[in-house]
């Protein structure tokens, strides 16, 4: 499906996978807009397995971080329920040191990483692990 942002949207019924992925770098400022475009996929509908590719967007900031993991993320959930929405987000390596080192940005993350009843994130790499996790083929 195509969309008014830059974001390449799919699902693939062989791994029951819908996947999201962001072609171009863009500013913070499109972010939100372009996150509610992904709840809004038809194509996010029929599976609990989502990739978010973001390996274009290199960084993020807290208050980014904080919406989509406290806002954005239980609106996901609730679109996939009654099953669990496993999400691994695809990073670039300077996205996930950035992760990692900030601080704030760490507390953010591991506190998403703590699986709820509703649902479980990672982030991963590498799109291979991404995706044997997602499947639950990787702990």
């Amino acid at each position: 499906m195509n969309s008014p942002f830059s974001i390449q949207l799919a699902y693939r019924p062989d791994l029951d996978l819908f996947t999201a992925r962001w072609l171009t770098f863009h500013t913070l400022s499109t972010e939100r807009a372009e996150y509610e475009a992904v709840l809004q996929a038809p194509e996010a509908l029929g599976t609990p397995h989502w990739l978010l590719d973001v390996r274009r967007r290199p960084t993020t900031d807290p208050e980014a971080a904080r919406w989509v993991t406290t806002d954005w993320l239980p609106r996901a959930a609730a679109l996939v329920r009654p099953a669990y929405l496993r999400l691994a987000f695809l990073v670039a390596p300077v996205r996930a040191e950035n992760l990692r080192e900030d601080d704030e940005l760490r507390a953010i993350m591991e506190a998403a990483y703590a699986d709820t009843d509703t649902l479980a994130l990672r982030t991963f790499t590498d799109e291979g692990a991404a995706v044997a996790w997602l499947l639950g083929r990787l702990d």
